[in-house]
């Protein structure tokens, strides 16, 4: 990694939300919330009436605060590793009109994509936890299986959920 990425990142770490809430200030469950009262279908563990954001700025906040982790690993700054990690767990939720157009694409698949999601998530908070409570090995093990969850979710969905064409990248 050279020198210009790593100024990126640490300016990009410090322009992010961290997120900065402990396990012990976190609910129980955090991530998962009611369906609307109309919805009869099981309620994805984002889904969150009137809130959330699309899912293509969650992601792209979720890569650069992996990043974050990471650089955070690689200075010993314990404080970014945990706030990072607490930043992955309790990410916004998808917005409602993005969670409806990801249900009409994935249709039968639409519960993998919460299995995914939901093993991604508590991996994420584990991950939190170990950060938290400075203990470096276990903090790489958890972001190897968040890095893998997310890697497999990305495999099996990210081509049928893009919702922009896919940019060449430059050699």
């Amino acid at each position: 990694m050279n020198a210009t990425t790593l100024v990126a990142l640490a300016l990009l770490s410090g322009a992010c939300d961290t997120g900065q809430r402990g396990a012990a200030d976190r609910p129980a469950d955090s991530h998962a919330v009611s369906a609307p009262a109309t919805d009869t279908a099981a309620a994805h563990a984002h889904a969150a009436a009137g809130d959330g954001e699309p899912l293509l700025a969650i992601m792209q906040r979720l890569g650069t605060r992996m990043s974050t982790v990471t650089y955070g690993l690689m200075t010993d700054d314990t404080a970014m590793v945990a706030a990072s990690a607490a930043a992955i767990a309790e990410h916004a939720p998808i917005a409602p009109d993005d969670l409806e157009r990801i249900r009409g694409v994935l249709g039968t698949r639409m519960a993998e994509f919460e299995r995914l999601d939901a093993a991604v998530h508590e991996a994420s908070v584990r991950l939190h936890d170990a950060a938290a409570a400075g203990r470096t090995d276990e903090v790489l093990t958890r972001l190897s299986e968040v890095q893998r969850g997310c890697v497999d979710c990305h495999a099996q969905f990210r081509e049928r959920l893009r919702t922009t064409p896919r940019q060449p990248r430059a050699p």
